[in-house]
């Protein structure tokens, strides 16, 4: 009971920012995919450089989870 009654009251004081934080980082990522594909000069790619270290994580685990010791982009080091 006390759980739920913290969960709500998480949900309904911060939930509100981490889902529009959410939001506005999908529509910048989703521009940037398509303005990249049309071949349209894009600015919004030294916006994107802020979520380069949550990437690098990533990629990181995912290359290390596909049995690929080190990474195999030779411009994006990672280890």
């Amino acid at each position: 009971m006390l759980e739920h009654i913290l969960r709500e009251i998480y949900r309904l004081k911060l939930g509100g920012e981490f889902a529009k934080e959410a939001r506005k980082r999908e529509e910048i990522f989703i521009t940037f995919i398509l303005l990249d594909y049309f071949g349209i000069p894009n600015p919004l790619k030294f916006l994107a450089v802020e979520c380069i270290p949550y990437l690098m994580e990533a990629f990181h685990s995912w290359h290390i989870s596909k049995g690929i010791e080190k990474s195999p982009l030779d411009w994006l080091k990672c280890c």
